[in-house]
Formats: C-alpha cells, structure tokens, sequence
C-alpha cells in the first residue's frame, strides 16, 4: 500500500480550505444560518478531491468533522457532519461514466452509514435513539424561546398560544416524517455538490445540461401507486411507511413530471416565456401538481419521451 505524503503547497492550500470552511462555520452559528451551510458542508472536500486527490479530500473530511466537533454541540455535528460524508461519498462517483443516480445512491449510503452509526453512539452513550435526543432538543428550544417571549410582555397572547401549539406539534411531526426529511436533505447537499462537481467536470455540466431527460426510478415509481392504494384501502394501515413513501414519491415524482414537460415544450419549440408562465402555474396550483406527480410516475414506468425520440429518428 502506497504511503500518502502531503507536501507543503498541498497543505498550505488544505489550510486555506479549512480557514474559510471555519469562517463559514462561525458565521453560520451566529447568523442561524447553519442548516444552509450543513446542505454545503461537503464542498471542502470534494475541492481538496479535484485539486490534491484522494489522499487529501480523506485527510479533509477528517480534518473537517474534527473541526465541526470542537465548534458546535453534538447535535449539529451529526447534522453537519452529514453533509460532509455526502460530499466524501462523492468523492468515489465518477461523473464521466456514472450516471447521475448513482451520485444520489452513494451520498445514501454514505449517509446512511454516517446516520446508523450516530444512532449506534447516542443509543451506547445516552440510551436514547438519536431522534429522542433531536426531538428533545428542539422541545428545550421551544421552551427557551416561549421563556423569553413571556418575559417581554410584548407579545400577544394568540402568539404566545401558536408557539405552544408548534411545541406539541413538532414531535409527532418529527417522528412522523424523519425520513422524509432526512432524504431531502441528502436530495439538496448532494445536488449542491453535483454543481461544484460541474465546474471541475465537463462531463459532469453535460450531464446537469440535459436535466429534462430526468425520469424517476421505476421501482419507486411502482411503490408509489402501491403506497397510494394501500392508503386508499387500509388508510389506517402502515400510517408512518406510507407518509414516508408518497412524500419522498410525491417529491421526486413532481420534478420528473416537471422535467417531462419542459422536454416537451423545448421539442414542440415554445418560447422560454410560455415556460416560465408554466412553471409558475404548476408551483401556485395544487391540483395541478398531482397531476403532474401522476405524469411523473407513469413516465418513470413508460417513458414517453421515446415518443418524439421514434419521431426525431423517422426523420
């Protein structure tokens, strides 16, 4: 096995990486703006990746979580430290051969691992799963602000009333739908990491070019009309699997109908502007979106792009 030896330009510029990674990280902390910068907290090192190699993009996610430890409280090291192993997850994705889904299947792996192994510590360490534990933090958050809020005398008592309501509602929305919320933040740190990718990568901007080719995963697109007729039959039935499944279908299924339409409208040749009329229809119409996640899901089992591309070859 070959020894990893840095030399010194190399950690000088893993340094410089580390400054600014840290400078974001305070400025996140004392902003509130931490979960934005969670979703970007891979970046340092899949740039340590593209510029140094694979030796110093592991020394980096290293470095990183080692750094985040000392910084913020456990909780957030587990959230942050989740878009780090994303981003090293990434690191073994070759965008020239790979297509884009196998991106999205490694940063789930990564951070289902990462997220197993965090539960496996909190369950030895504090008897509780790693959900209790975030679920009590945000109730002890609640309680701190409802505290302060109180204390101003400032605010009404139709506020004040609100506040308690969200306090007794957010651990059953937690329990409720954690993995759903899981997923999308591994859906928007890996997209987030996908478009840096892009600028080192011209194959990896080729293939974000040809985002309207994008069908779901039939396989999910099956389980989505299960899970909807399971609710429509035995709607008391499985209530947390299926809320998990529809939300995360529902999501992906949206952009895929999404993506379908804009292939379309772009082989049909309409204006940019009929587009852009479109896409703020379909975010302002509820009705309108379920049709379109039904479109997505029928695609992802269909494809009814071959339809132009069978024309497109006639020709």
């Amino acid at each position: 096995m070959k020894a990893f030896i840095i030399g010194k330009t190399d950690l000088k510029y893993m340094l410089k990486i580390l400054t600014f990674y840290a400078i974001a990280l305070f400025v996140g902390a004392i902003s509130g703006f931490l979960p934005l910068f969670s979703i970007l907290a891979g970046f340092p090192v899949l740039i340590a990746h593209q510029q140094l190699g694979i030796g110093s993009a592991r020394l980096m996610t290293i470095a990183c979580l080692l750094l985040t430890w000392i910084m913020v409280d456990p909780i957030l090291f587990i959230i942050i430290g989740l878009g780090i192993i994303i981003g090293y997850s990434l690191v073994f994705w070759r965008g020239a051969e790979q297509k884009l889904g196998t991106a999205y299947q490694l940063a789930i792996g990564g951070g289902t691992i990462w997220l197993g192994i965090s539960n496996l510590v909190s369950v030895l360490l504090e008897k509780k799963s790693l959900l209790t534990i975030i679920i009590e933090a945000w109730q002890a958050i609640f309680s701190l602000v409802a505290e302060n809020m109180a204390s101003l005398d400032v605010y009404s008592e139709e506020q004040l009333q609100l506040l308690a309501q969200l306090q007794e509602q957010t651990p059953q929305f937690l329990s409720r739908s954690w993995l759903f919320l899981t997923f999308m933040f591994v859906f928007f740190a890996t997209t987030a990491c996908i478009f840096l990718l892009a600028r080192y990568q011209e194959p990896v901007a080729s293939k974000l070019s040809q985002w309207r080719e994008f069908r779901g995963p039939a396989a999910l697109a099956g389980l989505t009309l299960l899970a909807y007729l399971w609710r429509l039959f035995l709607p008391d039935s499985l209530p947390w699997l299926l809320t998990n499944i529809l939300l995360i279908g529902n999501f992906l299924f949206f952009l895929s109908g999404y993506a379908l339409l804009f292939f379309y409208l772009r082989h049909w040749r309409f204006s940019w502007g009929l587009g852009f009329f479109l896409s703020f229809y379909l975010f302002m119409s509820p009705w309108l979106r379920q049709v379109l996640i039904l479109v997505g899901i029928f695609d992802a089992l269909f494809d009814y792009r071959h339809f132009a591309r069978s024309k497109s070859e006639g020709r």
